[in-house]
Protein backbone atom coordinates (compact mmCIF):
# COMPACT_ATOMS: atom_id res chain seq x y z
CA UNK A 1 0.00 0.00 0.00
CA UNK A 2 1.55 3.39 -0.96
CA UNK A 3 1.97 5.71 2.16
CA UNK A 4 4.03 8.67 3.09
CA UNK A 5 5.50 9.50 6.27
CA UNK A 6 5.27 12.98 8.29
CA UNK A 7 6.85 12.09 11.61
CA UNK A 8 4.77 9.56 12.82
CA UNK A 9 1.70 9.62 11.00
CA UNK A 10 1.10 7.90 7.58
CA UNK A 11 -0.78 9.24 4.80
CA UNK A 12 -2.42 6.92 2.28
CA UNK A 13 -3.20 7.75 -1.41
CA UNK A 14 -3.16 6.14 -5.10
CA UNK A 15 -2.41 7.35 -8.23
CA UNK A 16 -4.80 6.75 -11.36
CA UNK A 17 -3.46 7.37 -14.75
CA UNK A 18 -5.18 9.70 -17.11
CA UNK A 19 -7.07 8.03 -19.69
CA UNK A 20 -8.39 10.80 -22.05
CA UNK A 21 -7.18 11.15 -25.83
CA UNK A 22 -4.25 12.56 -24.93
CA UNK A 23 -3.46 10.05 -22.09
CA UNK A 24 0.62 9.69 -23.33
CA UNK A 25 1.06 13.86 -22.85
CA UNK A 26 2.73 14.31 -19.44
CA UNK A 27 0.51 16.79 -17.51
CA UNK A 28 0.35 18.43 -14.01
CA UNK A 29 -2.02 15.61 -12.38
CA UNK A 30 -5.04 17.10 -10.23
CA UNK A 31 -4.92 16.03 -6.06
CA UNK A 32 -8.09 15.37 -4.90
CA UNK A 33 -8.69 16.25 -1.47
CA UNK A 34 -12.31 14.82 0.53
CA UNK A 35 -14.69 16.04 3.36
CA UNK A 36 -14.84 15.35 6.44
CA UNK A 37 -15.88 11.97 7.35
CA UNK A 38 -15.05 10.80 3.83
CA UNK A 39 -12.16 9.33 2.06
CA UNK A 40 -10.62 8.94 -1.08
CA UNK A 41 -13.04 6.12 -2.26
CA UNK A 42 -16.02 8.97 -2.09
CA UNK A 43 -14.36 10.35 -5.32
CA UNK A 44 -14.82 7.21 -7.20
CA UNK A 45 -18.68 7.38 -5.80
CA UNK A 46 -19.79 10.33 -6.46
CA UNK A 47 -18.71 10.14 -10.44
CA UNK A 48 -15.86 12.68 -10.26
CA UNK A 49 -12.69 10.05 -10.76
CA UNK A 50 -14.32 8.55 -14.04
CA UNK A 51 -14.55 11.74 -15.50
CA UNK A 52 -11.55 14.03 -14.11
CA UNK A 53 -9.33 11.78 -15.02
CA UNK A 54 -10.12 12.08 -18.95
CA UNK A 55 -7.85 15.26 -18.07
CA UNK A 56 -5.31 15.11 -15.65
CA UNK A 57 -4.09 12.19 -13.82
CA UNK A 58 -5.07 11.90 -10.38
CA UNK A 59 -3.59 11.30 -6.99
CA UNK A 60 -5.96 10.47 -3.97
CA UNK A 61 -5.24 10.65 -0.69
CA UNK A 62 -7.34 9.93 2.53
CA UNK A 63 -6.67 13.12 5.34
CA UNK A 64 -5.11 12.01 8.73
CA UNK A 65 -7.99 10.94 10.69
CA UNK A 66 -9.52 9.26 7.75
CA UNK A 67 -9.33 6.23 5.44
CA UNK A 68 -6.62 4.29 5.53
CA UNK A 69 -4.00 6.90 7.35
CA UNK A 70 -3.21 7.62 10.78
CA UNK A 71 -5.77 8.64 12.99
CA UNK A 72 -4.34 10.25 16.05
CA UNK A 73 -5.95 11.28 19.01
CA UNK A 74 -4.51 14.54 20.13
CA UNK A 75 -5.85 17.62 18.77
CA UNK A 76 -2.47 19.19 17.91
CA UNK A 77 -1.77 16.77 15.32
CA UNK A 78 -4.27 17.95 12.85
CA UNK A 79 -3.21 21.87 12.44
CA UNK A 80 -2.59 23.11 9.09
CA UNK A 81 1.00 23.14 9.41
CA UNK A 82 0.61 19.37 9.59
CA UNK A 83 -2.09 18.57 7.36
CA UNK A 84 -0.69 20.44 4.44
CA UNK A 85 3.14 18.90 5.00
CA UNK A 86 0.99 15.83 4.74
CA UNK A 87 0.43 16.43 1.09
CA UNK A 88 3.39 17.88 -0.03
CA UNK A 89 5.39 14.31 1.54
CA UNK A 90 3.10 12.96 -1.42
CA UNK A 91 4.29 15.12 -3.79
CA UNK A 92 7.93 14.54 -2.58
CA UNK A 93 7.31 10.81 -3.01
CA UNK A 94 6.12 10.94 -6.40
CA UNK A 95 8.85 13.47 -8.07
CA UNK A 96 5.69 16.34 -8.55
CA UNK A 97 6.96 20.02 -8.47
CA UNK A 98 3.47 21.38 -8.10
CA UNK A 99 -0.10 19.91 -8.31
CA UNK A 100 -3.56 20.81 -9.43
CA UNK A 101 -5.91 20.95 -6.32
CA UNK A 102 -9.59 19.81 -5.81
CA UNK A 103 -10.86 20.03 -2.97
CA UNK A 104 -14.90 20.12 -1.25
CA UNK A 105 -15.99 21.06 2.10
CA UNK A 106 -12.86 20.18 4.75
CA UNK A 107 -10.55 19.21 1.54
CA UNK A 108 -11.47 22.53 0.58
CA UNK A 109 -10.51 24.39 4.03
CA UNK A 110 -7.19 22.05 3.44
CA UNK A 111 -6.84 24.11 0.25
CA UNK A 112 -6.61 27.29 1.84
CA UNK A 113 -4.09 26.11 4.18
CA UNK A 114 -2.35 25.09 1.50
CA UNK A 115 -2.27 28.37 -0.51
CA UNK A 116 -0.55 29.70 2.88
CA UNK A 117 1.41 27.06 3.84
CA UNK A 118 2.56 25.65 0.58
CA UNK A 119 1.88 28.33 -2.19
CA UNK A 120 5.03 27.14 -4.91
CA UNK A 121 3.62 23.50 -5.15
CA UNK A 122 0.28 24.80 -6.10
CA UNK A 123 -0.54 25.91 -10.17
CA UNK A 124 -3.97 26.64 -9.52
CA UNK A 125 -6.87 24.85 -7.65
CA UNK A 126 -10.94 24.85 -7.40
CA UNK A 127 -12.28 24.84 -3.86
CA UNK A 128 -16.00 24.03 -3.20
CA UNK A 129 -18.47 24.31 -0.43
CA UNK A 130 -15.77 26.16 2.13
CA UNK A 131 -14.20 29.62 2.74
CA UNK A 132 -10.84 30.39 4.14
CA UNK A 133 -12.37 32.48 7.11
CA UNK A 134 -11.78 32.03 10.86
CA UNK A 135 -14.72 29.34 11.32
CA UNK A 136 -17.89 29.74 13.43
CA UNK A 137 -17.54 28.03 16.76
CA UNK A 138 -21.08 26.66 17.50
CA UNK A 139 -21.41 24.15 14.58
CA UNK A 140 -18.33 22.85 15.45
CA UNK A 141 -19.38 22.40 19.10
CA UNK A 142 -22.16 20.99 17.89
CA UNK A 143 -20.87 18.35 16.31
CA UNK A 144 -18.53 18.12 19.14
CA UNK A 145 -21.17 17.32 21.92
CA UNK A 146 -23.08 15.44 19.12
CA UNK A 147 -19.98 13.16 18.68
CA UNK A 148 -19.29 12.76 22.45
CA UNK A 149 -22.32 11.85 23.15
CA UNK A 150 -22.79 9.44 20.80
CA UNK A 151 -19.44 7.82 21.75
CA UNK A 152 -20.49 7.71 25.79
CA UNK A 153 -23.60 5.85 24.69
CA UNK A 154 -22.54 3.59 22.86
CA UNK A 155 -19.56 2.81 24.78
CA UNK A 156 -22.56 2.50 27.75
CA UNK A 157 -24.68 0.07 25.87
CA UNK A 158 -28.17 -1.33 27.02
CA UNK A 159 -31.15 1.64 26.44
CA UNK A 160 -28.30 4.22 25.76
CA UNK A 161 -26.89 2.65 22.48
CA UNK A 162 -30.74 1.57 21.31
CA UNK A 163 -31.27 5.34 21.26
CA UNK A 164 -28.45 5.88 18.94
CA UNK A 165 -29.68 6.18 14.90
CA UNK A 166 -28.51 2.78 13.35
CA UNK A 167 -27.00 5.54 10.67
CA UNK A 168 -25.32 6.96 13.46
CA UNK A 169 -23.47 3.99 14.75
CA UNK A 170 -22.59 2.85 11.00
CA UNK A 171 -20.67 5.77 10.85
CA UNK A 172 -19.18 5.43 14.26
CA UNK A 173 -18.11 2.06 12.69
CA UNK A 174 -16.30 3.61 9.92
CA UNK A 175 -14.72 5.94 11.58
CA UNK A 176 -12.53 6.53 14.36
CA UNK A 177 -14.72 9.13 16.73
CA UNK A 178 -11.64 10.66 18.80
CA UNK A 179 -9.73 11.20 15.54
CA UNK A 180 -12.77 13.68 14.31
CA UNK A 181 -13.21 14.99 18.01
CA UNK A 182 -10.10 15.93 17.67
CA UNK A 183 -10.05 17.20 13.53
CA UNK A 184 -12.79 19.18 14.98
CA UNK A 185 -11.58 20.85 17.79
CA UNK A 186 -8.54 21.89 15.55
CA UNK A 187 -10.78 23.18 12.86
CA UNK A 188 -12.80 25.33 15.81
CA UNK A 189 -9.53 26.55 16.95
CA UNK A 190 -8.01 27.44 13.84
CA UNK A 191 -6.72 30.72 12.39
CA UNK A 192 -8.50 32.07 8.71
CA UNK A 193 -6.11 31.87 5.55
CA UNK A 194 -7.56 34.58 4.29
CA UNK A 195 -4.59 36.59 4.01
CA UNK A 196 -2.95 33.80 1.94
CA UNK A 197 -5.08 34.78 -1.42
CA UNK A 198 -3.71 38.16 -1.34
CA UNK A 199 0.17 36.88 -2.63
CA UNK A 200 -1.35 33.82 -4.07
CA UNK A 201 -0.44 33.32 -7.66
CA UNK A 202 -1.97 30.21 -9.02
CA UNK A 203 -5.51 30.89 -10.51
CA UNK A 204 -8.34 29.68 -8.39
CA UNK A 205 -12.21 28.66 -8.44
CA UNK A 206 -14.40 28.93 -5.83
CA UNK A 207 -17.73 27.12 -6.47
CA UNK A 208 -20.82 26.94 -3.79
CA UNK A 209 -24.38 25.89 -3.80
CA UNK A 210 -26.77 28.87 -3.54
CA UNK A 211 -28.39 27.04 -0.28
CA UNK A 212 -24.80 26.33 1.36
CA UNK A 213 -24.41 28.16 4.60
CA UNK A 214 -20.71 28.60 3.66
CA UNK A 215 -21.93 30.53 0.41
CA UNK A 216 -21.67 34.17 1.38
CA UNK A 217 -18.17 33.78 2.59
CA UNK A 218 -17.14 31.76 -0.03
CA UNK A 219 -18.78 34.43 -2.48
CA UNK A 220 -16.55 37.32 -0.90
CA UNK A 221 -13.28 35.69 -0.45
CA UNK A 222 -12.93 35.68 -4.26
CA UNK A 223 -13.80 39.48 -4.43
CA UNK A 224 -10.58 42.05 -5.05
CA UNK A 225 -8.82 39.15 -6.14
CA UNK A 226 -7.93 39.00 -10.04
CA UNK A 227 -6.82 35.69 -10.16
CA UNK A 228 -9.62 34.16 -8.86
CA UNK A 229 -13.68 33.51 -9.79
CA UNK A 230 -16.70 32.65 -8.06
CA UNK A 231 -19.47 29.86 -9.68
CA UNK A 232 -22.60 29.81 -7.77
CA UNK A 233 -24.68 26.64 -8.06
CA UNK A 234 -28.44 27.52 -7.86
CA UNK A 235 -30.82 25.52 -5.32
CA UNK A 236 -28.27 23.41 -3.87
CA UNK A 237 -27.19 22.82 -0.32
CA UNK A 238 -23.85 21.66 1.06
CA UNK A 239 -24.23 18.16 0.56
CA UNK A 240 -26.04 18.41 -2.47
CA UNK A 241 -23.51 20.18 -4.43
CA UNK A 242 -20.57 17.77 -3.43
CA UNK A 243 -23.36 14.92 -4.79
CA UNK A 244 -24.28 16.67 -8.13
CA UNK A 245 -21.40 15.79 -9.68
CA UNK A 246 -22.39 16.10 -12.59
CA UNK A 247 -23.62 20.16 -12.21
CA UNK A 248 -20.57 20.82 -10.53
CA UNK A 249 -18.09 19.24 -12.82
CA UNK A 250 -18.62 20.96 -15.93
CA UNK A 251 -17.52 24.03 -14.12
CA UNK A 252 -14.42 22.47 -12.82
CA UNK A 253 -13.41 21.07 -15.87
CA UNK A 254 -13.71 23.93 -17.71
CA UNK A 255 -11.63 25.89 -15.44
CA UNK A 256 -9.21 23.66 -15.61
CA UNK A 257 -8.89 23.83 -19.43
CA UNK A 258 -8.83 27.15 -19.05
CA UNK A 259 -5.46 26.78 -16.91
CA UNK A 260 -3.95 24.66 -19.37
Amino acid sequence: MPFSLNGRVRTWYRTEPRSGPDSGAASTPLLLAHGFMQSSEDWAEAGYVESLQQYRPLILVDFRGHGKSDKPHDSAEYGMELLVPDLVKVLDQLGEETVDFLGYSFGAWVGFGFARFAPERLRCLALGGMHPYVRDPYPLNRRIERFSSARDAIAAGGRHADLIPDQVKAQFADNDVEALISLTTAIRDSEGFEEALDSLEAPGLVYAGEEDPAYPLARKCVEGHEGLKFVSLPGLGHMEAWESSEVALPHIIRFLEEVT
